[in-house]
This record gives structure tokens, sequence and C-alpha cells, in this order.
């Protein structure tokens, strides 16, 4: 990094144009920084790190399998929405939402349990 000192005896234009072109220059190093940090994150490991619950994998590897070109896509918008810091982490209803906003119409399993006495039972035996 240049460190520039300005004396009181130049002019004013060229402590200015002298100003202009230091900040142009941080500005362009840490651009460089920025694209160097993105090249080493992987968007994809980031995004699955922020699913929190079983629902929102289930919803991600459905998409995944079922829109194989459109997954790439899916990874970039939810890795932007993170980095951007408009969401935390997705839940299964965020990521259903989402994945519909997308275009991508995966539908969840649905899955019914019979409970019965804190167990899980059949439904012949919560019939019962």
């Amino acid at each position: 990094m240049t460190v520039f000192i300005m004396s009181e005896e130049l002019p004013e234009e060229l402590k200015r144009k002298l100003m202009e072109k230091f900040m142009k220059k941080i500005r362009e190093e840490k651009r460089a920084e920025e694209k160097a940090v993105e090249r080493t994150v992987d968007p994809e490991k980031i995004v699955w790190n922020r699913l929190a619950d079983d629902k929102a994998r289930e919803l991600m590897v459905k998409a995944k399998n079922l829109y194989p070109n459109e997954y790439p896509y899916v990874i970039r918008v939810f890795y932007e929405l993170l980095r951007r810091g408009d969401v935390e982490e997705f839940d299964g209803y965020t990521t259903l939402l989402l994945l519909h906003r997308l275009g991508i119409p995966v539908k969840p399993s649905i899955r019914l349990k019979f409970v019965k006495h804190g167990k899980e039972v059949s439904f012949k035996e919560y019939a019962d």
C-alpha cells in the first residue's frame, strides 16, 4: 500500500487528483480481496449448513434430484440471501416457499405418525 503525504504547498487540484488516485487504488485492492475470498467459498456447502431442519434438507435433495439443471441457480439465490443477511437460516417452510417462487415445484413427503403413550405405534394399535 502506498502512502501519500500531502503538503500544504500543493495546489488543491493536484491534492484532489492524488486523493482520488489513492482512493481508487484502495477500492481495487478491496475488490481483489473480496474476489479471492469468494473463490475459496463453496456456496453450496454454506447453504446446506444453513438448512435448519430435516424438512428443508429433504426439499433440497428433491430439488437437486428432480431439477439438476436448475439446482445451481437455486444455490446461487439461497447463497445470495444468506450473504446479504436477508435470511439467517432456511427452515422447511421457507425453503418450500423459495423453491416454489423460483419455479421448482417440489412437494414434501407426508408421513403420518401415530403416537400412543409417548411411543410411535401402527395405525392398528392406535385404533385399539
